[in-house]
């Protein structure tokens, strides 16, 4: 029987176009998974967020997908399996070159509640 602790992590992805336009939108996902403890779900959000980058050719554009960061992690009861669903999509406001490089392993994230 697992024991492990039920997790939650809110996964936030930045999607940017090569050339001028830059950054065109943000991505987030939640994920639900089990883990020995708080750190261990930590590494394993990173896993799970590192999955999904990809690079894509448009036309003659270079389409990246880049991990940003885990926005937030909780610790919750038992649940019935490991998922990941697609929360939302959200249109860039500001503007970041294709080349900005992101640092998730650098912020630990808060619980959300």
């Amino acid at each position: 029987m697992n024991n492990k602790p039920w997790f939650h992590a809110q996964i936030r992805w930045a999607v940017l176009q090569e050339g001028k336009r830059g950054l065109l939108y943000w991505k987030e996902s939640a994920y639900l998974f089990q883990s020995e403890d708080h750190q261990t779900a930590f590494q394993q959000a990173l896993e799970m967020g590192r999955r999904y980058e990809q690079f894509t050719k448009e036309g003659r554009r270079l389409i990246s997908t880049r991990l940003v960061e885990i926005v937030t992690l909780d610790r919750l009861g038992s649940s019935p399996s490991e998922l990941l669903f697609e929360a939302r999509c959200e249109k860039a406001t500001e503007y970041l070159p294709f080349e900005h490089v992101f640092k998730p392993e650098d912020a630990i994230p808060p619980p959300s509640f």
